[in-house]
């Protein structure tokens, strides 16, 4: 057990530009980072987050910030870890092939299932299906295939959802419907991006998809990334490249929410509010209704520019949780104006 394993949070500090506390979870010299933002790091209770230090899973109290070391093991997906949605105790995580589930409290743990071979990387981050029976992964099978898949958390049997003929990013599973989301995983621009595939393996095709001109936003190609899907809605939010936020229905259709050159976004489990980054290392708090914004913290990326915030809501749209440099890297509160 490294030294980490029982501390209180390492303080706070005020943001020069908007006032706001900003508290900090992890002390320097342990590199700390919250989970993607597609769904809440908290616990379901709203009492712990999870987040990675260290390559290893943590949990951070939200009251009174103790923090407690709950892997200590090789080859753990810390970053990759998924809360479960209702049991506030349980936490999901892959260790090689195999997903783990583990009791953050008693830090018993029991294998689910394993994903089958061949299988060359990791798998993704799990997330649960909309009626928390499975979750939804990745699976690359050699240089040229890849997979959508699911596992079924009572029986571990994973079944192949669709396969695809490039490289696969951003599984989730839509939080209303037996519905898989994916992208096409460049590292840049992709012929299409954005797809997704009936749980049953049906329907397979892209998703916010327009092929007239016309109808763009802009004149330039439309590129939208970083996609989240609302817990209460269904629907998502996605960045549109160097344009702003848009909110795509689940049929597809969709809609500009607010302008601005941002880089993720995410929304509160209403969907009333949204939580986005820019390149300059800040986070604005954006009414989805109006497209108002409040500047909430600034000089995330300070100290190390390849800083990504990620930032997302708790469960309750009380606290906005990020990854933030601006003294070390770490990941940060700040608390949500009432």
């Amino acid at each position: 057990m490294i030294a980490l394993a029982f501390l209180l949070f390492a303080g706070s500090y005020q943001d020069p530009v908007t006032g706001n506390t900003i508290r900090q979870l992890t002390e320097p010299g342990h590199r700390a980072s919250n989970l993607y933002y597609h769904f809440s790091n908290f616990t379901a209770d709203n009492s712990n987050i999870i987040l990675a230090v260290d390559g290893q899973i943590y949990r951070s109290e939200v009251a009174g910030g103790a923090l407690h070391q709950l892997t200590n093991e090789p080859g753990v997906s810390a970053a990759a870890a998924c809360p479960h949605p209702t049991n506030a105790r349980l936490v999901y995580y892959f260790q090689g092939s195999n997903l783990i589930e583990l009791d953050i409290v008693s830090k018993a743990r029991k294998t689910i299932g394993t994903v089958p071979e061949p299988s060359v990387g990791g798998h993704g981050q799990p997330m649960f299906s909309h009626d928390l029976k499975s979750v939804a992964l990745s699976r690359q099978r050699d240089d040229k295939n890849w997979e959508v898949g699911l596992m079924d958390l009572a029986t571990g049997r994973y079944r192949t959802v669709t396969s695809v003929g490039f490289r696969v990013g951003h599984v989730q599973h839509s939080p209303k419907d037996p519905l898989l989301f994916y992208v096409w995983e460049t590292g840049g621009y992709a012929p299409q991006r954005s797809w997704v595939v009936n749980a049953d393996g049906t329907g397979n095709r892209p998703f916010y998809y327009r092929t007239d001109p016309k109808l763009w936003f802009t004149p330039l190609k439309e590129w939208l990334t970083h996609e989240s899907f609302i817990a209460a809605t269904g629907q998502m939010t996605m960045i549109m490249d160097k344009v702003g936020i848009v909110l795509v229905e689940r049929d597809g259709s969709n809609r500009m929410l607010a302008y601005g050159n941002y880089w993720h976004v995410t929304a509160r489990p209403d969907g009333k509010y949204l939580v986005a980054d820019d390149f300059d290392g800040r986070i604005w708090l954006i009414e989805a209704a109006t497209g108002n914004t409040r500047l909430m913290a600034t000089g995330v990326r300070r100290r190390n520019r390849a800083t990504h915030a990620h930032a997302s809501f708790d469960r309750l749209g009380k606290w906005i949780l990020f990854n933030n440099s601006y003294e070390h890297d770490t990941v940060s509160l700040v608390a949500v104006p009432e």
